[in-house]
């Protein structure tokens, strides 16, 4: 707060003060005789306070003013009206004044001058002198009439701006005033000694003197000058004066102050008149010589400007071609594009790795040429010794014609150097020793390029090393992921040929076997369709020799397992593509070993599924005969992995009485071994069933038999009963999920009533039994837990799945309801595990004890391998 207040308060009481000041100097010493001052200094104070001040601080400063001109009127016995009215004029004037005037000053220029006149000296008197009459004539002060009044106010007040107000403005101008300070008061001081000799001692002779002196004044010094002396001047005349001195002596002191003022007025501003005509005329012949000299400077930088223009062009368009330069044969091309016709040739020699120079030379004229630099040649020094050589005078072109003149910079990165730049001018005394520093540029950046160049070079290489071991490891990845997946041999040996092409070749022949049974044939282009022929005598060769054959379009390797031939892989290029390398046929050795193992595994496990798929067919039923009123479906869909190799069962047995027997059961394991397990306890279960046991009997009697065979042990099974005459159902069940109840109004039921532990771990109170009796229309669903594990969900979300799609099948035939339960359980994804199923719909019977009866051809299927 107090530093907001500070300015304002500074300033108001600056404005005060001087004010008051003038105003008593004017009524004490310059109106000595009463008439009133007609020399007021205060009006030129306040103009010039007010033009000097930035804008928010003049209301202080005219505050100030009114203030001093109320307290300085009461002082002089006015009257409180005629203090307020004389404070409203003395006040009005400066601030009109400012206005009019605006940035002008009385200094430098005529229109300055001209305008501080109009507005400062004539326009803001003239309001002031028009209130303050008037203020007088309404007071009772103006004796003599207004006009008067109005009169000598505008004369004092216009004078006091003339010589206060331009003495203020002018000395506190930040323009330059081309007059030394010392030298302007010097003179003042001078011409205030002539005007005491003239207005003091009445040496009216000295004011001729004084004329000449304040024209010689303005002349020399310029306005401050002229105005320090009108200070001086103004003073000593007016006090003298107002004293009864001076050339006006006899006169009245009014008439003679009057006289006075008028005669300052016309010779302060005649000399203020001819200053700024000598300063501005002086600014114009100072601005004449700074332009020209400024000319003068333009024209020398323009040149130099020019000259380094044309050498940024040149290092601009070197850079800008050695940047897109790819090579070391466009590197050595730019330099000649560049130099337009100047050059003869150019030449870039780099140190090759047994430490020759070799050199790329281009011409303009035809392709880039390349030559050895011998040991003696001014080129192989540079190299040796890494100075530069400057020739005006002839030099051949490494094994080329002489030229003019020639520049050989050597070529250097990291200290050390490596090549040269020969630059060949046609002319002799091309200057290249003038352009040195110009030519060493362009052999830096030349370096850079040539480095850059040789590093991409070099990476470039890495690269295509790289991704030829990638390209090679992705095509060995591919190739163990395409073997690995399940298949016949054929089938894994077509694919191994399929995988190869066309990623690694044109044509690829895969034969394996011991009579060479399997053969597998993958041409990717149709022109090398009729290629693979010619691979058949390298198949021979390979089967023949055991080793690797052929470079070139054709390469065969032998496929080994256990150390002995078991076929060969033949690949061939016939094309005008690239050959095949030395890291070709290692590559292609290295595939064809993992996969003579994998086709020899293949072959191994084609056998094992062969004997399983004889043993596996001939273990489930194929046509049983069932009783009348009851018709069957079976399924059987081995997991993916064992390819229809698998421990799951299920048998269907008419005893003589009309009974039909379902046995269903999971042996532990899958194969060869899992499968003659699950041929025994079938046989077992089909015996004890024939001997009229019942079904938890018989799983009693099957806990005896699996824990005398090996592989059986925690197998679970299922045996159910069904009279067709009664509808009697009864069932067993040993560790196997509980079959499915399907009743004629559609609705399901998991029949668990008779559910017990595993195989060979038997209750201590035998097997129990569950009995019901099923409804005419009724079917019934046994089967194995692959059936509801396909998605691996919890038990209690894989039964509700279950009797979901029961329901679903609910009124369909015993074949239909198999395939909907397959397709909606486990669908045409791979089965995680063996999958056995059973359906039987109970009808009604019209006789008492129904006949056995074959079962229809399409009615009943083992459905091996396939899901229906």
């Amino acid at each position: 707060m107090g530093e907001k207040l500070g300015k304002p308060a500074l300033w108001f009481a600056v404005a005060a003060i001087g004010y008051a000041a003038g105003s008593q100097v004017a009524f004490t010493v310059l109106d000595s005789g009463g008439g009133g001052p007609t020399f007021f200094p205060s009006a030129g104070f306040s103009l010039a306070l007010l033009c000097l001040l930035p804008r928010p601080f003049r209301r202080f400063a005219c505050l100030g003013v009114a203030v001093a001109e109320i307290l300085v009127d009461l002082a002089e016995g006015l009257g409180p009206v005629a203090a307020a009215g004389f404070a409203v004029a003395n006040t009005a004037e400066p601030v009109l004044g400012a206005l009019l005037l605006g940035a002008a000053r009385p200094t430098g220029t005529w229109r300055g001058l001209a305008r501080f006149v109009a507005a400062g000296v004539l326009g803001g008197p003239a309001a002031g002198a028009v209130l303050g009459a008037t203020t007088a004539t309404l007071t009772g002060g103006a004796t003599d009439g207004w006009w008067a009044v109005a009169g000598r106010w505008w004369l004092g007040d216009g004078l006091g701006v003339l010589v206060i107000g331009t003495a203020l403005l002018v000395w506190c101008s930040r323009e330059p005033a081309g007059v030394r300070r010392a030298g302007g008061v010097l003179a003042a001081a001078a011409i205030g000694g002539l005007a005491v000799l003239v207005f003091w001692a009445d040496l009216a002779v000295a004011g001729y003197a004084g004329v000449v002196v304040l024209g010689w004044v303005a002349l020399w010094w310029g306005p401050r000058a002229v105005s320090a002396a009108g200070v001086v001047v103004a003073f000593v005349a007016t006090t003298a004066t107002a004293a009864g001195r001076g050339p006006w002596a006899g006169a009245a002191p009014a008439s003679g102050l009057v006289h006075l003022q008028v005669l300052l007025a016309v010779v302060l501003l005649t000399m203020l008149v001819l200053a700024v005509t000598v300063t501005e005329r002086d600014a114009a012949v100072r601005g004449a010589t700074v332009a020209e000299e400024r000319r003068r400077r333009a024209e020398s930088v323009a040149e130099a400007e020019h000259a380094a223009h044309e050498r940024a062009r040149l290092l601009q368009a070197v850079a800008g071609g050695l940047g897109a330069a790819t090579g070391i044969d466009r590197i050595v091309t730019v330099f000649v594009d560049v130099h337009a016709g100047a050059l003869a040739a150019a030449a870039v020699g780099v140190r090759g790795d047994g430490g020759g120079l070799e050199a790329r030379i281009a011409t303009g004229a035809g392709p880039v040429s390349r030559t050895a630099v011998p040991a003696e040649t001014a080129e192989a020094r540079v190299v040796r010794d890494g100075e530069p050589l400057f020739r005006t005078g002839g030099h051949p072109i490494p094994g080329g014609a002489e030229t003019g003149a020639a520049a050989i910079l050597p070529l250097e990165t990291t200290g050390a150097v490596f090549g040269f730049l020969g630059l060949y001018f046609r002319e002799p005394g091309a200057g290249p020793g003038a352009q040195r520093t110009l030519l060493l540029t362009m052999a830096a950046q030349a370096a850079q390029a040539v480095h850059r160049v040789r590093l991409y070079e070099a990476e470039q290489r890495q690269r295509r090393r790289a991704e030829d071991g990638e390209r090679r490891q992705r095509l060995m990845s591919d190739l163990m992921s395409t073997l690995s997946t399940p298949g016949t041999t054929a089938e894994r040996a077509q694919r191994l040929a399929d995988a190869l092409v066309p990623a690694f070749a044109d044509f690829a022949v895969a034969q394996f076997g011991e009579a060479g049974d399997t053969v597998a044939v993958s041409a990717g282009d149709p022109a090398a369709a009729a290629a693979p022929g010619d691979g058949l005598p390298v198949v021979k060769t390979v089967l023949a020799t055991g080793e690797p054959q052929g470079t070139g379009a054709l390469i065969g390797v032998p496929l080994t397992a256990e150390g002995a031939v078991r076929g060969a892989l033949v690949l061939g290029r016939p094309g005008s593509g690239p050959r095949f390398t030395g890291e070709d046929l290692v590559l292609a050795e290295d595939v064809a070993a993992r996969a003579g193992l994998v086709l020899h595994a293949a072959r191994v496990a084609d056998r094992e599924r062969s004997v399983a798929w004889t043993l596996q067919t001939s273990q489930l039923p194929q046509r049983p005969a069932l009783p009348r009123g009851v018709a069957a479906a079976a399924r059987y869909r081995p997991s993916e992995r064992n390819l229809s190799i698998g421990g799951d069962w299920y048998d269907l047995v008419t005893l003589p009485d009309g009974h039909l027997t379902v046995t269903i059961g999971d042996v532990v394991g899958h194969g060869l071994p899992a499968a003659a397990v699950m041929g025994q306890m079938r046989s077992a279960a089909t015996g004890l069933i024939l001997a009229g046991l019942r079904p938890a009997a018989v799983l009693d009697r099957l806990d005896l038999v699996a824990g005398r065979t090996a592989g059986a042990e925690h197998a679970s099974a299922l045996v159910a009963e069904l009279d067709p005459v009664t509808g009697r159902f009864r069932y067993a069940a040993a560790g196997h999920p509980p079959p499915v109840l399907v009743a004629p109004d559609g609705t399901v039921a998991l029949l668990d009533g008779a559910r017990s532990p595993l195989l060979c771990l038997p209750p201590r109170h035998g097997r129990p039994e569950a009995e019901l009796t099923v409804l005419p229309g009724s079917a019934l669903v046994c089967y194995t837990d692959g059936l509801i594990e396909q998605n691996r969900l919890p038990p209690h979300e894989a039964f509700a799945g279950l009797l979901a799609a029961a329901t679903r099948y609910a009124r369909a035939a015993p074949e239909d309801l198999c395939d909907g339960l397959v397709d909606v359980l486990v669908g045409d994804t791979p089965a995680r595990d063996d999958i056995a199923l059973v359906c039987l719909r109970y009808l009604p019977v019209p006789s008492a004890r129904p006949a056995p009866a074959e079962l229809p051809e399409r009615g009943f299927s083992s459905g091996l391998g396939t899901a229906g």
